[in-house]
């Protein structure tokens, strides 16, 4: 799924059987979301798509480039990343963003066919071998080094320093540390569109497909995608823009709702239709200012062209 981050807009989106290698339609993908953007948001050259691991594959990243648009991908940990580690001394470390005991440096590395203005981005987190699994195959186990990887708790207790490792491939700017550190916050949170992903299972009924024809779960997932999709334009709609800032809306999850709690203070709410003076009047039950407000907001927008 490619959604617009700012908005959380759900722009393409692809039903997969489970076991599908997602970076074979990645370029198609990536291609229609962009042709889903409107133009104004594209003017100036500042769209980027950042993706996850699971996108490692040079055609995603040509395609970006094709497009001309930056672009940040998360690099599976393979054996002539974590050699490039060796040169890079202390000094070449910096701090990263909001985010503790967490470093960032860049490395001149570039796979085979990628685009040639490709630079590799590495963070480091220090970790304490508490944090650290025993079992392997941990999800923070496999980002040590190979090094430390296979050490019990005890051997990792008596090591100099640990740390958990992630790489990224970008042709964004990171020229200078203060650059490089930005760049790997912004990639930092692509997770946001896990938001969408939740809201749409547990909002708008995606955790479960209703057939073995795969046109007909293709519909469904559809469907709950532009549930979560109308939950986002609601917020736009109503919501106030703060700079560059992410727009806001009402709710607790950075402050936007989640699908079923816009379900519950805003749509589904008992009310009365009485007349008043040769008014109609819907009143609402005690603790329900939020439809008011929204409806007023909604009035107040002006009309279109």
């Amino acid at each position: 799924m490619a959604a617009w981050a700012e908005t959380e807009i759900v722009l393409a989106a692809d039903l997969g059987s489970g076991i599908d290698d997602p970076r074979a339609s990645a370029p198609d993908l990536l291609r229609r979301a962009l042709a889903a953007l409107p133009e104004r948001a594209r003017a100036g050259g500042r769209v980027a798509a950042r993706m996850d691991a699971g996108y490692f594959a040079g055609q995603a990243a040509r395609a970006a480039h094709d497009e001309h648009i930056f672009f940040a991908i998360g690099a599976k940990r393979i054996a002539p990343l974590w050699r490039l580690l060796d040169g890079i001394g202390e000094g070449g470390w910096h701090d990263a963003i909001e985010m503790d005991g967490a470093q960032v440096a860049v490395a001149d590395y570039r796979p085979d066919w990628w685009p040639a203005n490709t630079t590799l981005l590495i963070r480091r987190v220090r970790l304490d071998p508490g944090q650290v699994s025993a079992d392997l195959r941990s999800r923070r186990r496999r980002t040590l080094h190979p090094g430390q990887h296979v050490l019990p708790i005890t051997g990792l207790a008596g090591a100099d320093a640990i740390y958990g490792y992630s790489f990224i491939l970008t042709n964004l700017d990171v020229s200078s540390p203060d650059k490089a550190a930005a760049a790997e916050h912004w990639y930092r949170h692509r997770t946001t569109i896990e938001n969408i992903f939740r809201d749409s299972k547990h909002g708008a009924a995606l955790r479960h497909l209703p057939s073995g024809y795969p046109e007909v779960n293709t519909a469904w997932m559809w469907g709950a995608l532009l549930a979560a999709s109308m939950a986002a334009w609601l917020h736009q709609l109503t919501a106030a823009t703060r700079g560059e800032e992410v727009l806001e809306g009402h709710g607790t999850r950075g402050g936007k709702a989640m699908i079923a709690t816009l379900r519950r203070r805003l749509i589904a709410i008992p009310a009365r239709l009485v007349r008043h003076a040769g008014t109609l009047i819907l009143r609402l039950p005690p603790g329900h200012g939020l439809l008011a407000e929204v409806l007023a907001r909604l009035r107040a927008l002006p009309a279109m062209p």
